[in-house]
């Protein structure tokens, strides 16, 4: 382990520590779980003492280790350095070359994990949004909360996978995911795959929307507000009927009609899953739908008003300025914080 400071000689630097400083603190900073973080310290620690072509193909580590972030990883960095001894140990990672067709160099959390899926069906939900269907196999047995989500990438040559919400409920379909992908520059690939293509689909991954755990008996009234693909998420969470018994707003914000997905499911969200569905769209031009609204979903939520603030809950998903804007609006009308009765199934809300 790392000396203390006053342990070092005259001119040495932290780099010439067996293990780094910052590597412990990495290790420790990130919000794993604790099994994760010690087996991440013994593997690098072992790495250490080991010839590097011995761990690479130890395969009791290798299944911690991945190639692609060799140089740039936080753990790697920190391991080796920036000193020229850093540059020598960051060639050796990258370097390594097993006797089977695959390299193993820096650690690799659980998470990753990818598995080979088979597309199930492709279509248009709405103007710039498509419904996917993919068969997930033995990975939807980890899905247990509605909000959580998978990484999503076309093969392992893609540096940068990207993460989509399930937007069916737990246990809807055995062995399917369903994922409502907005079309960008990012996702074009996922929205051109057709029915039996292939793509490669990660463990479950992220908390969800934990309102059985948040929201107990003394919360009575839960808002929901969604904008855009963002229902995807919110979907689940209205359809496992794990809200019933509470009284639910669900404020569901598009530009127009016609980019409005899942409009065919609301009569089902209000009759069997106890939900009040207000529709509001920024952009519309017609007539209005019956019982929708010209604007925002903040605004209209704050226009209906909160009765009491203390027993009410709020999920969100959809566009940073509607989260924003809502969050603070809420909060003046005496909603409590964000790590109370205000959750959002991607982490940055949820600490």
């Amino acid at each position: 382990f790392p000396r203390h400071p006053s342990d070092r000689g005259q001119g040495e630097s932290p780099h010439q520590d067996r293990v780094p400083r910052a590597f412990i603190q990495a290790v420790f900073s990130r919000r794993r779980s604790m099994h994760v973080s010690l087996s991440a310290l013994i593997a690098v620690t072992a790495a250490v003492a080991l010839p590097w072509r011995t761990l690479a193909f130890t395969s009791s580590v290798a299944p911690l280790l991945r190639t692609h972030q060799a140089s740039t990883s936080p753990l790697s960095r920190a391991l080796c350095g920036s000193s020229a001894m850093g540059g020598a140990c960051q060639s050796m990672i990258r370097t390594a070359t097993p006797s089977r067709k695959r390299s193993v160099v820096v650690l690799q959390m659980a998470d990753d994990t990818f598995a080979t899926c088979k597309v199930t069906a492709n279509k248009e939900a709405a103007e710039g949004l498509r419904l996917i269907t993919v068969d997930v196999g033995s990975l939807s047995s980890d899905y247990k909360v509605p909000g959580q989500y998978v990484k999503m990438r076309k093969d392992d040559a893609m540096e940068k996978p990207g993460f989509f919400a399930i937007a069916s409920a737990p246990a809807a379909s055995p062995k399917a995911f369903d994922f409502l992908i907005k079309r960008t520059d990012g996702s074009a690939w996922l929205c051109d795959t057709a029915e039996g293509g292939e793509v490669e689909v990660s463990t479950v991954q992220g908390p969800g929307y934990r309102y059985a755990e948040k929201f107990g008996a003394d919360i009575e009234e839960v808002i929901v507000l969604a904008t855009g693909s963002g229902i995807a998420p919110l979907k689940a969470a209205i359809e496992s009927k794990g809200l019933k018994g509470k009284k639910v707003r669900l404020y569901y914000g598009c530009k127009t009609p016609s980019s409005c997905a899942f409009t065919a499911e609301i009569p089902s969200w209000e009759k069997d899953c106890g939900a009040t569905v207000v529709q509001c769209f920024s952009q519309v031009t017609s007539d209005l739908p019956k019982g929708a609204r010209k604007g925002y979903v903040q605004a209209a939520v704050m226009e209906d008003g909160i009765a009491s603030p203390s027993k009410t809950g709020v999920l969100f998903c959809g566009v940073n300025d509607m989260v924003k804007q809502a969050k603070e609006a809420l909060e003046e009308a005496g909603v409590k914080s964000e790590t109370e009765n205000m959750l959002q199934n991607f982490p940055r809300l949820n600490s």
